[in-house]
């Protein structure tokens, strides 16, 4: 776990582990290229040296070691720094063989879904001088999501809330800091993240449950079959309890 995931300051679209490059197959060699959008601490975030860091690259590393293991083939994981938003159009558009940037399940995302492999929640983040104390308090004020995220559908459960949808979590916060809204819908992780670091609050109740998951191009089973091989392993074995914990993130049962 001493290894980190740099980001090339020329171009910020690619990031390696070990280079960079689109996925393909050379000889013995497999890439996998993993989409991630790294403004979401404590999944994934960039340090003051531009190393992706977080629970999501931990598991990817261990990933490498699972799939390393026992193969022929010589499995190299590789991230492509993006928006969040646009991961899903790249893995459509085989730019990119899988998503990790704390995934939550929705219906209306055309792709394939791994195991779970965290649990989670979308809760509400406010200032810290806010006066709003619950959920139902919410009715009416102006909410901030991440575009594409499972928080833009619960904000839209939010009865007359005037919702404005922004690229990255960063400017949410930001945004939310000059008090330009009255609240955020987001990971409970990440909110976690934010109330111990910063001067927030979040509102207990959760507005929705859900996992987290890996995502990949519709039809691409094997690619997730292999994804799921190295959830069920990551599940069972202490790294994962240790991790949890480390993030403060909410472990799923393995079964």
């Amino acid at each position: 776990m001493k290894k980190v995931l740099k980001v090339g300051m020329a171009g910020l679209m690619a990031v390696s582990m070990f280079g960079c490059s689109s996925s393909k197959e050379e000889d013995n060699t497999k890439v996998i290229t993993i989409g991630i959008s790294p403004d979401y601490a404590p999944y994934e975030s960039l340090n003051k040296d531009g190393d992706i860091v977080g629970f999501d690259p931990d598991m990817v590393e261990l990933f490498e070691e699972y799939l390393n293991e026992d193969s022929d083939v010589i499995y190299s994981l590789e991230f492509k720094q993006m928006d969040f938003d646009n991961i899903i159009t790249q893995i459509q558009g085989d730019q990119i063989d899988l998503g990790i940037s704390g995934f939550s399940y929705d219906p209306q995302r055309e792709v394939e879904w791994s195991d779970p492999y965290l649990g989670s929640s979308q809760v509400a983040i406010l200032p810290a001088d806010s006066d709003i104390t619950s959920i139902e308090q919410l009715e009416g004020r102006s909410l901030a999501v991440q575009t594409g995220s499972t928080g833009e559908k619960a904000a839209n459960e939010v009865k007359d809330a005037k919702i404005s949808g922004l690229k990255s979590v960063q400017d949410i916060m930001n945004a939310l800091a000059a008090h330009q809204y009255d609240a955020a819908i987001v990971d409970s992780g990440v909110a976690k993240n934010y109330v111990n670091n910063s001067d927030f609050i979040m509102l207990d109740t959760p507005l929705l449950d859900e996992q987290n998951f890996i995502i990949a191009k519709k039809g691409n089973t094997e690619m997730i079959d292999l994804m799921n091989e190295c959830i069920k392993k990551f599940l069972a074995s202490d790294e994962y309890a240790d991790l949890c914990a480390k993030y403060e993130l909410t472990p799923v049962v393995s079964e």
